[in-house]
């Protein structure tokens, strides 16, 4: 019961050079305002915004199962549905709803295993969302609730503006939170939405809320027969449903209320919309039947992207001609925090979201000490250019000290357990992670099979794909109803005929040994021109090298000595060690080299493939004006998908980019903004050079 301001959206003709133009951060767009709660004498939680209890104060279970979860009728048609079904919540308070209806889910799981494909997708909308010690004293006035609530709140996020996608370990569930305004949530979501809970505090305290805009958008992701409950019978809110299309019923209400509504979704009843009016064509591939996935590429994004289609009851066949995690994904530690754009808040939403996201799931996947350590992370601010940049981005943001904060030279000297000449921004909970660790611990799931052969090329076989091998043999026995491309730089090889603008750049790492170095004590990542971990397995981790249009795979002694340049960076104790490996005769380290893929725009490229001769034909308007698009559907090279382009982000990007190509394929609402799918999807460089007539 509660309400719930707007992301940046990003234009698809954006690019790197202009995107100090498009979309600045600014303190608006990040600010997010607590719940402020006032809790009476028997602990019941009121909202001091609006005036009004979150829940029901004699029994807040059988309230949400009264008005929400029994006229919603969920049992009978979840029974009938299949694939992922959406519910979405306007208002998440205390989650009580969301908890009520995975009990619901639970059960129906157990009734009907057979139906393990089943995907209950719920999203929620809050604009002045609990922080988890609140939610957690709220929660506890339900003990016979725990076993779940305790779940949520080990997942709850940050109070970050925007979306969280959590999904809950062996759970068939994703719980997409948003933190904002409906008014500006909604018209991001792709839909469509299944059921509605209208929450939120009654129309007469929270005038805001309930509003003509909530209503159409309401209708525009709705589709035949989407159910509808509220705890509401309000005139206003009445008739604002059934002009925007929903047969409406008033029945009693719980307790002392007396009278709520429910009711379903009749297109006829209400305009009839154009689906296409709110969804970028290009974002919204034809759905295909899902029979079996073959993914290109076993490094971190290959591996996630399994992983997020396996936990939706998918089988999933993950190719590589190395086997897990060899490639750029092999570095024994890799830095894993986000790297933040002061000017540009696209790229800031996305890398906070994703780096978020990987938490979540690192949390999940592996214990501290196994492949991974949280240790923090400091961003040094080791020049004036980047003490200016950090101090734009601190104005220019109102992020929680949890997520991130400035650290005094003090202070960085203090939790780095080193003498540091600088200080910088602190990621409290980033730290380091070893990729292969972590892809070999996804690829336990049941549900995915690794092959260990060379892909030379992807083929078209009626409504199926075909693997060829490098000995130019077509499986005849295997085919594919889904085949996604995750094997970075040898994409374009695959795909000759898309428009991949990537980029290798080349990447080597130092190996120190941390014999006779018992007085650098380091303590947590640190990052300057180059990265730092503390010393695991008896060696510091160093690196790495930035080399553009090289390809050289063996290691090289300057590219070492270019490394050990970075210890300047890294605090008094780094420095003397880099001088006296200076008066040392040149010696070789070991270490390894790497091939990072990335992308003109340094976003990652993660979605459908676009049959660009087709939509060249057919979109050719946009080459005059790209608003002037036609309200008609994109044709996609149908099935194909591409996740690539992470550069040394992966860590951060990757389960992110997994879980929006899961949600397009399943035909699931997206785990993050409409805007922030489009600015990662493949298509988006041909689209603009279609928009400046170069193709």
């Amino acid at each position: 019961m509660k309400k719930s301001s707007n992301l940046a959206s990003s234009k698809i003709v954006s690019s790197k050079k202009a995107s100090s133009k498009v979309a600045p951060v600014n303190p608006a767009q990040t600010k997010l305002q607590q719940a402020s709660i006032k809790w009476d004498e028997q602990g019941q939680p009121k909202s001091e915004e609006f005036d009004d209890f979150y829940f029901n104060t004699d029994s807040g279970i059988d309230e949400s199962r009264f008005v929400y979860i029994n006229p919603s009728n969920l049992q009978q048609r979840w029974q009938q549905h299949s694939g992922s079904f959406t519910l979405l919540e306007t208002g998440f308070g205390t989650g009580l709803n969301f908890i009520t209806t995975w009990l619901e889910w639970r059960e129906f799981q157990r009734n009907n295993s057979e139906q393990v494909s089943n995907h209950l997708h719920f999203i929620s909308i809050e604009k002045f969302p609990l922080n988890k010690d609140q939610l957690t004293q709220a929660l506890g006035l339900f003990p016979q609730l725990k076993h779940l609530s305790d779940q949520l709140i080990a997942e709850y996020p940050l109070l970050v503006k925007g979306f969280h996608s959590l999904q809950f370990k062996d759970q068939n569930l994703t719980l997409t939170l948003i933190f904002d305004d409906v008014s500006s949530a909604l018209p991001q979501l792709n839909g469509p939405i299944d059921a509605w809970y209208l929450d939120g505090f009654s129309p007469a305290k929270n005038p805001d809320m309930w509003t003509e805009d909530l209503y159409s958008s309401m209708a525009q992701l709705s589709r035949e027969h989407t159910s509808l409950a509220t705890f509401t019978a309000a005139g206003d809110v009445r008739r604002g449903l059934s002009a925007a299309g929903f047969k409406l019923n008033k029945v009693p209400g719980f307790g002392v209320k007396r009278e709520m509504m429910h009711g379903t979704f009749m297109q006829s009843q209400g305009p009839l919309l154009n689906k296409f009016d709110h969804i970028k064509p290009w974002l919204s591939p034809e759905k295909q039947t899902i029979k079996h996935i073959a993914i290109i590429g076993a490094g971190i994004a290959g591996c996630t992207t399994a992983y997020a289609l396996a936990r939706r009851g998918i089988k999933v066949t993950i190719i590589d001609q190395h086997g897990i995690a060899t490639e750029a994904s092999g570095n024994p530690q890799g830095a894993m925090y986000a790297k933040l754009a002061a000017g540009e808040a696209t790229h800031s939403n996305i890398y906070i979201q994703g780096y978020l996201q990987s938490l979540r799931w690192l949390k999940q996947q592996l214990k501290p000490g196994d492949g991974w350590d949280n240790c923090g992370l400091i961003q040094l601010a080791s020049s004036e250019k980047e003490v200016k940049r950090q101090q734009k981005f601190i104005e220019n943001t109102d992020y929680p000290d949890q997520l991130l904060h400035s650290l005094s030279q003090e202070q960085a000297s203090a939790i780095s357990g080193l003498t540091m000449n600088c200080g910088g921004l602190f990621f409290p909970d980033a730290g380091w992670v070893s990729p292969q660790r972590l892809c070999q611990q996804l690829l336990k799931h049941p549900l995915i099979k690794l092959e260990q052969k060379s892909i030379t090329k992807v083929a078209k076989s009626g409504d199926q794909w075909q693997l060829i091998t490098d000995k130019n043999e077509a499986q005849q026995d295997k085919v594919y109803s889904h085949v996604i491309i995750a094997c970075a730089n040898q994409s374009q090889k695959l795909l000759p005929d898309c428009y991949l603008p990537t980029k290798s750049i080349r990447g080597q790492l130092t190996y120190l040994s941390d014999n006779n170095k018992s007085d650098i004590k380091l303590k947590t990542v640190l990052c300057g021109k180059g990265y730092i971990a503390p010393a695991n397995n008896g060696s510091f981790c160093l690196g790495a090298s930035y080399n553009i249009k090289d390809d050289e795979t063996e290691m090289r002694l300057s590219d070492h000595q270019k490394n050990l340049e970075y210890l300047e960076d890294f605090g008094q104790e780094f420095q003397q060690l880099h001088q006296e490996l200076k008066q040392q005769e040149p010696q070789s380290f070991p270490g390894r080299t790497g091939f990072r893929c990335t992308t003109p725009d340094y976003l990652p490229i993660a979605g459908p493939i676009l049959d660009e001769k087709v939509f060249d034909q057919e979109f050719t308007a946009i080459r005059k004006n790209l608003a002037r698009y036609p309200r008609q559907k994109a044709s996609f090279l149908s099935g194909l998908y591409a996740n690539i382009g992470h550069g040394s982000r992966g860590l951060t990007s990757a389960p992110l980019c997994a879980e929006l190509i899961a949600s397009y394929i399943c035909g699931e609402n997206f785990p993050l903004a409409k805007d922030h799918a489009e600015a990662l999807l493949p298509g988006r460089f041909y689209i603009r050079e279609m928009v400046r007539n170069k193709r």
